[in-house]
C-alpha cells in the first residue's frame, strides 16, 4: 500500500486521510463490521480521538456509545427490567422522567462524568429542596440504568457507585442511631394513649400489640 502524506508532509496512518476542506478523518470498522468515521480539524486532535477508539475497542466498549444518551439507556433499562412490582416500576419511571431526564438525560454516555451526577444530586437538595429519601429513590433508578450501560458495553464502570453515601456525608445527613423506648417510657406512652379523653385513644390497641409483640408497622397493618 502506498504511503500517504498530508499537506504538511506528515505521514498518515492506515485509515487516516486529509479532506480537500482541510479537515482530517479516520475510518474504522467496529466488531460488528459497521463502518465509522471520525472527523477533526487537526491531525493531533484526530489522533487523540483515534486513541480513544483503540482503548474502547480493547475494553469492549461499543462504538455507538458515542451517540447514545442517558435517556437512551433509560429506554433500554425499561425494556430489560424484570421482577419489579408495577407500582415500583412506575415510581422509578416517574422519578427518572421528572428529575433526571430534564437535567442530564441528553448527555451522551461516553461524556457523562461522576462530577455531573454529583452536581445533579447537589442541585436536587440545595436548589429544589428535595428530601434525601426522594434523592435516594432517584439514585436507585439512575444507578440501575448505569449498571445496564456497563453490562451492555456502553461504559467501563458505574460512575454513580457510592455517590449517594458521599452526598449524605457532605450534607451531614448520616442517619443517627435509633434508640428504643425504655420500659417506663413505654408505659407512659401507653397510659397516654389509653386515656379516653385523648384524640389518639383509638391507637391504643395497635400500639399495645406492637410494644408487647415487637411486630412492625407493616406486619400490623397487613
Amino acid at each position: 500500500m502506498a504511503k500517504r502524506y498530508d499537506r504538511k508532509r506528515r505521514l498518515l496512518k492506515t485509515g487516516e486521510s486529509e479532506r480537500p476542506d482541510g479537515y482530517y478523518q479516520y475510518r474504522y470498522t467496529d466488531r460488528k463490521g459497521k463502518r465509522h468515521t471520525l472527523t477533526a480539524l487537526t491531525l493531533e486532535e484526530l489522533r487523540q480521538r483515534e486513541e480513544e477508539v483503540v482503548r474502547d475497542k480493547a475494553d469492549g466498549i461499543r462504538a455507538e456509545a458515542r451517540n447514545v444518551t442517558l435517556d437512551d439507556m433509560f429506554e433500554l433499562w425499561c425494556r430489560l427490567k424484570r421482577g419489579l412490582k408495577g407500582n415500583t416500576f412506575q415510581n422509578y419511571c416517574y422519578m427518572y422522567k421528572t428529575f433526571v431526564s430534564p437535567d442530564i438525560g441528553k448527555i451522551r454516555i461516553n461524556t457523562l462524568k461522576r462530577s455531573d451526577i454529583k452536581a445533579f444530586y447537589n442541585s436536587l437538595i440545595d436548589e429544589r429542596n428535595l428530601k434525601i429519601a426522594t434523592v435516594d429513590n432517584i439514585h436507585t433508578v439512575l444507578h440501575q440504568v448505569l449498571t445496564v450501560a456497563v453490562e451492555d458495553g456502553y461504559m467501563r464502570t458505574n460512575i454513580s457507585d457510592n455517590l449517594l453515601k458521599e452526598l449524605k456525608q457532605s450534607h451531614n445527613m448520616g442517619s443517627g442511631r435509633r434508640r428504643a423506648l425504655t420500659v417506663p417510657e413505654q408505659e407512659l406512652f401507653l397510659d397516654f394513649l389509653g386515656r379516653e379523653d385523648t384524640q389518639y385513644h383509638h391507637w391504643h390497641s395497635i400500639f399495645m400489640v406492637m410494644v408487647y409483640t415487637g411486630m412492625r408497622v407493616g406486619e400490623i397493618t397487613g
